[in-house]
């Protein structure tokens, strides 16, 4: 039996979203974390879609003392990496996104997202299963924080409710990729969360991150789950997303 709380199961399906502290101890962060940079060292010998450089360092404008200080983002981690695969099978991960979505899930899309300072981007208003346009939306997204993230070094903010509007209008290309309009401004909610805590939310709750105005690293881990039953509609845009992992016979 689950030992997700009702109320916690409420709030997803009310709110969106529910924050669980110390989802992962403090080892384990760290060890993530050495992984990011033993995964970065290997460059150039990791595959071309791993390492994802901010673009204010692609062209040239700014310059960083070192190359992991440059990276945007390391994609689909848990395919290349042992270490961030155990991860998509932690028993805390599943519980919870087994609780939100039943016990047949797959392992949509792993990431880290790093928001180095002084070169980070915005990442824009947008819904994540705009991105992967599956139905029924029984999309779970997990963002565990690696450092302190706050609002000043860009931490997730987001809409509450803002999941049963279903999918906005989205435009634009790549990691440019968001909603056309941005969302009533009084209604979001900045979420600072400590190293191990973690935003649990739906994968169609309108969300962003401003850019990183300290000189501290902000680096977090982002893991999608999504039900089996859920399945992709093909040409709505661009992006076309292949599960990562099929969990259904583990945990």
């Amino acid at each position: 039996m689950s030992s997700v709380s009702d109320q916690r199961v409420s709030q997803y399906q009310s709110e969106g979203y529910f924050t669980v502290p110390q989802l992962l101890k403090a080892s384990e962060i760290d060890s993530l974390l050495r992984e990011i940079t033993s995964l970065i060292g290997r460059y150039p010998d990791v595959p071309d879609d791993l390492i994802q450089m901010e673009p204010s360092v692609i062209t040239g404008e700014k310059v960083v003392a070192n190359r992991e200080l440059g990276v945007r983002k390391l994609f689909h981690v848990a395919k290349y990496s042992d270490c961030f695969r155990r991860l998509a099978s932690h028993p805390r991960l599943l519980e919870i996104a087994r609780a939100l979505l039943g016990s047949e899930i797959l392992l949509l899309q792993s990431m880290t997202l790093m928001k180095p300072p002084e070169v980070s981007a915005i990442k824009a208003w947008h819904q994540d299963n705009a991105y992967f346009r599956v139905d029924p939306p029984d999309v779970v997204g997990f963002w565990i924080a690696g450092d302190e993230a706050t609002s000043e070094n860009g931490c997730m903010h987001i809409v509450p409710g803002s999941h049963h509007l279903g999918i906005v209008e989205h435009s634009g290309r790549g990691d440019l990729y968001g909603a056309v309009e941005s969302p009533n401004m009084e209604n979001m909610i900045s979420i600072p969360l400590q190293p191990g805590d973690a935003l649990v939310f739906h994968g169609e709750l309108l969300h962003f991150t401003p850019v990183n105005r300290t000189q501290k690293r902000r680096r977090a881990i982002q893991y999608h789950y999504a039900s089996c039953a859920a399945q992709p509609i093909s040409g709505m845009n661009e992006f076309e997303y292949d599960p990562e992992l099929d969990l259904f016979q583990e945990g």
